[in-house]
């Protein structure tokens, strides 16, 4: 199923995009527990309606410093479809969210654009907006990379 529109939001100084279809809400931010010996970007669980929900910070997992406090950000509530397991449901802390939009896809060999040095295979595409680059996270490729890093 192509979709080509996107949900744009703010990392740090950079901007990202996922596919529309993974996005289930966007909430105000609200208290996290934490969990004990989590990783670092790992901020706890929240309720959302009855579901305890994993919250992430993409901020600190892609190294990007922050001036916003986590308080005055967004949640997004992404939604995942597994192989064969239920959908899951993640909470992803974003600076700011923008818009659902149509992008152009670009052909880029430079995925990175100097802001994921490390973390390069979580964007699948480049795309842009106006005369602004918008970089499309791989989020199966993420939830891989957490899991790997939480069996470690």
């Amino acid at each position: 199923m192509a979709d080509d529109s996107f949900f744009t939001f703010t990392l740090g100084e950079g901007s990202f995009a996922v596919p529309v279809h993974f996005v289930r809400e966007v909430l105000n931010y609200e208290p996290i527990t934490a969990v004990p010996k989590a990783l670092p970007y790992l901020k706890g669980v929240m309720n959302i309606r009855g579901s305890v929900v994993t919250v992430v910070d993409f901020r600190e997992m892609f190294g990007f410093k922050s001036d916003k406090p986590i308080e005055k950000c967004s949640i997004i509530v992404l939604e995942i479809d597994q192989k064969e397991d239920q959908p899951l449901v993640l909470g992803m802390i974003a600076d700011s969210v923008d818009v659902v939009t149509k992008l152009k896809i670009v052909n880029s060999e430079n995925y990175d654009f100097g802001t994921l040095p490390d973390r390069r295979d979580f964007i699948s595409k480049v795309a842009k907006k106006d005369e602004k680059f918008i970089l499309v996270l791989d989020l199966l490729k993420i939830l891989e990379s957490i899991e790997a890093e939480i069996g470690d």
